[in-house]
């Protein structure tokens, strides 16, 4: 028997109401929580394999008055579902936005359309359809094409037509082989028409020179292949059956995995129960439900109840609920501080995330302590709100470097001490008590520059640098008297003198005696 543990936020009303219980720990009543556990499942048959479904996934389906007509041990029978395309639709259904989807296939994706289709579930066919567009964009487009026809779909289509039209290389013969005579020819004309257009406006040698293109040219080249595409009708249209290159899409998938364990979790007085590969292989709670067995596991008692139901609600979330998570900041952070206390991998980085998106104008050092929490990588978001911190007035108090942790204080104190050292520059000195002197007046307690004397210069040291270092000794600035320059021309105007007679020199007086 398979049985897929999967919870749905939809599926409240189903689930198990608040009742005591007591098969846990005789002394003290448990009750179980009316979101968070999960225990509701129907068994469906599936080609010769009989299923688990959750309950609210059935009711919410057309098989709902199946359902309440079933008499005795009769099981619901999925008529020509196969059991692969039932994995694939339960591993998809499975997802969650902590976790993402990435590990599953294009063939999973189909083949969880078509029970999407079958038991007409409007929002899980939404985001299932939605996910194979975008998953087309990725892959080869003869598959892309081979896809869009095994699953009668035509306006999937368009794009890989799209990219086969505007690509440098013609069709091979393999491709041709693969696409039939018919759409062969279409695309030939189509590329032969799309060749002209780009002649005509003068991009050929841009777009297929082998440079690379800018955003604009690429979104006008798309555009005009598509042009071409729609206008014609075999490369718009579903090919008749018969065209289709032999194989299947519901082939038994080769690897599928899931975790079908689910343990009962007891915070304080109320008893949780999900699955655990919800939590991660390395989490905590991990950790704990292989220490106790079938038992269940005691969550750390330092867990506030609001924010580890926060913190469920989150892992919890599906990428296709018709009700986006709305949490507040400090939600946000009390999930994180959740999940990095239970090693939640996913989730640290996730709720990261949202908060990134979400809050991108909240307080430096709130944000600070939520890439903390998250264990985030060093990123240029972090150096903006580093230069936001080192431009606040306020400095930084103890409680604030707590909450961001010694790596962002310090690199904190550094910018700031860097911003204190510009704004002391700017204004003049770092004692701004000082008083201001006017550039006009003398400073009484500097003493004035001294003129080198140009007759009798210093000896050891050249005339020529002395007049520079004395003159480079002046004010600077548009006032600056070039006295050098002035003391030689007064020299030269003046007239020469001729040298005074020298006097006689006197004789010594006389000794009297």
């Amino acid at each position: 028997m398979s049985s897929i543990s999967t919870p749905f936020t939809e599926s409240a009303p189903t689930l198990s109401p608040l009742v005591p219980i007591t098969s846990f720990q005789a002394s003290t009543e448990k009750e179980r929580h009316c979101d968070f556990y999960f225990c509701n499942f129907i068994d469906v048959k599936a080609g010769h394999v009989i299923c688990s479904f959750p309950s609210a996934l059935i009711e919410a389906s057309i098989l709902k008055e199946k359902l309440e007509n079933l008499q005795g041990s009769e099981l619901l029978s999925l008529e020509g579902v196969s059991y692969s395309e039932v994995q694939a639709f339960l591993e998809v259904a499975d997802a969650r936005r902590v976790s993402g989807d990435k590990d599953i296939t294009i063939k999973q994706w189909v083949s969880a359309l078509s029970v999407a289709d079958y038991l007409q579930l409007a929002h899980i066919r939404s985001y299932v359809a939605k996910s194979i567009e975008d998953g087309l964009i990725r892959l080869d487009p003869f598959e892309c094409i081979e896809v869009a026809e095994r699953r009668r779909t035509q306006e999937w289509l368009l794009q890989p037509f799209r990219r086969i039209c505007q690509r440098p290389q013609p069709l091979s013969p393999s491709e041709m082989s693969r696409l039939g005579f018919d759409r062969a020819s279409a695309v030939a004309k189509a590329r032969e028409s799309l060749m002209k257009v780009i002649q005509s406006k003068g991009l050929f040698n841009t777009i297929y020179g082998g440079s690379t293109l800018s955003s604009s040219k690429q979104t006008t080249l798309a555009n005009h292949a598509l042009q071409v595409v729609k206008a014609e009708p075999s490369l718009c249209q579903l090919a008749p059956e018969q065209v289709l290159n032999p194989g299947s899409l519901r082939d038994q998938m080769e690897t599928y995995s899931s975790n079908l364990s689910s343990s009962n979790l007891i915070l304080r007085d109320c008893l949780y129960r999900l699955p655990l590969h919800y939590f991660g292989d390395q989490s905590l709670i991990h950790q704990l439900a292989s220490k106790v067995g079938h038992g269940p596991v005691i969550l750390p008692s330092d867990l506030h109840t609001s924010e580890w139901e926060v913190f469920l609600k989150i892992i919890t979330a599906r990428p296709y609920d018709q009700i986006e998570l709305s949490l507040t900041f400090s939600e946000w952070t009390g999930g994180l501080r959740v999940a990095r206390k239970l090693n939640h991998d996913h989730a640290l980085a996730f709720i990261f995330c949202q908060i990134q998106k979400s809050f991108p104008n909240q307080d430096a050092v709130d944000l600070l302590e939520a890439a903390r929490l998250a264990q985030a990588p060093h990123s240029q978001w972090f150096k903006d709100r580093y230069a936001t911190l080192a431009q606040r007035s306020t400095a930084i108090s103890s409680d604030e470097m707590r909450r961001m942790g010694e790596d962002a204080s310090a690199e904190v104190c550094k910018m700031r001490e860097q911003a204190a050292y510009k704004r002391g520059k700017q204004d003049g000195g770092v004692n701004s008590t000082a008083p201001q002197l006017d550039p006009e007046k003398p400073n009484p307690d500097k003493p004035s520059p001294t003129k080198p004397n140009l007759d009798n210069p210093p000896q050891g040291k050249p005339l020529k640098k002395q007049l520079w270092a004395g003159r480079n000794s002046l004010t600077k600035g548009p006032a600056t008297i070039d006295w050098w320059a002035a003391a030689h021309n007064s020299r030269a105007k003046e007239p020469a003198q001729e040298p005074a007679a020298k006097e006689p020199p006197k004789e010594p007086a006389k000794d009297p005696l």
